[in-house]
């Protein structure tokens, strides 16, 4: 009675057999009868009953409707779902965004370092630059990413094979060559193309590049040479223009204007210097910067304007500057001077004017060769604000 018990309840509740339609009624595909399996079924129940806990939950009977089907080992069910590959997809997109500013910034620094000729700076700046590639190709080969993402990891790959080889032209102990130096900069260049295929094929935005290196923007355009516009400038905007081997771009500014009757010396002497009667000293600041070097000519220097270059308009008569001793309380005065990468010149150019001369009515022009740029002095431009501004 125990044993027809067991039976029966092991039949009742263990899983249905493979169906004859399905499995065949005898040795399904060369497997075991149905009925070898009677001994298996039988323990299992037997461990759930003398567990105490036997599993009561009622299943489907062998043949009734909503049975499960068990599918030979060589055999798939037509309705069955394959599981979707988990691809790595969001891991490159993390990957390029948060990497691209840092790998845009070491190749700004190799690439300043490169054009100044800077061998120490040149050397550890590519050193840092291939080490960071090298770091992220090996992590982005490591992603499987799917088919929409490819692209996005092609063009990224590119991009730190690029860094890598700029960094590697200047490996060892060989001097700057041009050879070298060429080599270096053209892997930047191809780096920086493909990097900015990459932004293209992603959904979100780059991450935002540091504040200290973002451009100011003011309320009014900066002017270049050759515009076609001939308004006047004003005080604070900057004026572009190439130097003469059009090997570098240099940024001026005349910064303000302001009058005064007297200045003194702060030598100790205590000696003042007076306006002649009616007279008065007009002072414009000036800024001169060397703002970058822009073809193959490796000439990186600029030279300024000179003082002679300026000329003080006022109804329609000229005034021209005057030589301004050194160590006065006028501040320093503006010269000509030679100016390396990012190097400025900011000084006093002074005229002695009629004291009835309204500063907002004059205009300066500076002769720069292939410009003649004019500022009204009555015109003033306003920084936008909490905007830095450029040297």
């Amino acid at each position: 009675m125990i044993l027809a018990l067991l039976t029966f309840t092991a039949i009742l509740f263990s899983p249905s057999p493979v169906p004859p339609e399905t499995a065949g009624l005898d040795t399904p595909d060369g497997g075991q009868p149905v009925a070898a399996n009677i001994s298996c079924i039988l323990a299992g129940a037997l461990e759930q009953l003398q567990s105490g806990y036997p599993n009561l939950t009622p299943g489907p009977m062998p043949g009734t409707a909503g049975s499960p089907t068990i599918p030979d080992e060589n055999e798939t069910s037509e309705n069955s779902t394959v599981p979707a590959p988990d691809y790595d997809d969001d891991e490159l997109v993390r990957l390029v965004e948060e990497n691209s500013v840092s790998l845009m910034l070491l190749s700004m620094q190799n690439i300043y370092a490169l054009y100044a000729w800077d061998e120490k700076l040149a050397k550890e700046s590519a050193a840092t630059l291939r080490t960071f590639a090298m770091s992220l190709l090996k992590d982005s080969a490591a992603l499987d990413v799917s088919g929409d993402r490819e692209t996005l990891k092609t063009s990224f790959t590119l991009a730190l094979e690029s860094y890598r080889a700029a960094g590697e032209a200047l490996q060892g102990n060989a001097p700057l060559n041009r050879t070298i130096v060429d080599t270096a900069l053209e892997g930047n260049r191809r780096g920086s193309n493909q990097l900015g295929e990459a932004f293209g094929y992603l959904q979100s935005p780059v991450l935002e590049a540091p504040e200290e290196i973002v451009a100011p923007s003011l309320s009014l355009p900066r002017l270049y040479a050759g515009s076609a516009s001939g308004e006047e400038l004003a005080l604070l905007q900057r004026y572009i223009y190439e130097d003469r081997s059009r090997a570098n771009e240099i940024s001026l500014i005349l910064e303000s204007a302001r009058s005064t009757g007297l200045f003194h010396f702060v030598d100790g002497s205590g000696k003042v210097v007076l306006a002649e009667p009616g007279r008065m000293f007009l002072l414009v600041k000036v800024k001169v910067t060397n703002l970058a070097h822009k073809s193959e000519n490796r000439m990186y220097t600029i030279r300024t304007p000179a003082p002679r270059d300026f000329t003080l308009r006022y109804r329609g008569t000229s005034y021209f500057p005057i030589t301004l001793a050194p160590g006065t309380s006028l501040g320093e005065p503006y010269a000509a001077a030679t100016l390396g990468r990012y190097e400025a010149k900011t000084g006093y150019i002074v005229f002695d004017v009629p004291e009835a001369l309204t500063p907002g009515e004059c205009s300066l022009q500076v002769s720069l060769g292939d410009g003649s740029p004019v500022w009204a002095l009555g015109k003033t431009l306003q920084p936008v604000p909490s905007a830095g501004m450029l040297p």
